[in-house]
């Protein structure tokens, strides 16, 4: 089970130029790493925030799942790389390569057992 939350005030109008399926396919992918990450014994809680940050509008996809371990990280966006029994390990190197031909920008911070946040920026338009 998870509880899922969305924060998004003041951030009406905002419109960024992007393939609406393959955004829709970097977030899913963003959701499913989210999911998957949460130990079966913990309640998971998924969080979703959009904001303006300047030109930029800013999305940020969050969990409490057991984190990233350090030496794990300068690796995580790599084609094949997978921490899971199952998957081809290319769900972050898509959604890296989506979210850049967009003109955007993807990273993460992370904190082992305490979760991970995934954060998307990309350009306004206008």
């Amino acid at each position: 089970e998870y509880d899922f939350e969305l924060s998004a005030e003041g951030t009406e109008n905002l419109e960024v130029i992007a393939d609406k399926e393959q955004f829709a396919r970097a977030l899913i992918n963003l959701i499913k790493n989210a999911q998957q990450a949460i130990p079966d014994n913990r309640r998971g809680k998924i969080t979703f925030t959009l904001s303006r940050e300047n030109d930029h509008a800013v999305i940020q996809v969050s969990d409490n799942g057991k984190g990233i371990p350090e030496t794990l990280k300068e690796r995580i966006f790599t084609p094949n790389f997978t921490t899971k029994s199952s998957g081809t390990g290319l769900g972050l190197a898509i959604t890296k390569n989506i979210i850049e031909s967009f003109g955007g920008q993807i990273w993460f911070t992370s904190e082992e057992d305490t979760g991970s946040s995934f954060f998307i920026k990309l350009p306004l338009t206008g």
